[in-house]
């Protein structure tokens, strides 16, 4: 039996692979901001792992969630070019004047 049988699993919000929680990252939004940390308190999204060691979430999966609007479902209130911005900086995915959706 691996470790993973007793874990919870979670389903990414680009993707919606279900996946174990150590294989994702939580982004939560709160009346104090947006956050990337599984223990914050808020409404959460979570996100397929990135690949490097410098990014934290999946740019694949990244760019799935916005096309979906899976960010404002799973918070369940709109989410703005402005906080899409800020998820993909706090995710190391993005530079804070880029405002492309298309990085491919």
């Amino acid at each position: 039996m691996s470790d993973d049988a007793s874990s919870p699993l979670r389903s990414c919000v680009g993707c919606r692979r279900r996946r174990p929680v150590a294989e994702l990252v939580r982004i939560t939004r709160s009346s104090a901001g947006i956050t990337v940390d599984a223990s914050s308190s808020g409404r959460g999204a979570w996100l397929c792992r990135g690949d490097q060691a410098s990014v934290l979430g999946s740019l694949e999966c990244f760019d799935q969630a916005i096309a979906k609007k899976a960010f404002a479902r799973s918070w369940k209130g709109a989410v703005g070019p402005d906080e899409e911005r800020k998820i993909g900086q706090l995710l190391g995915l993005r530079a804070a004047g880029d405002t492309s959706r298309d990085a491919h």
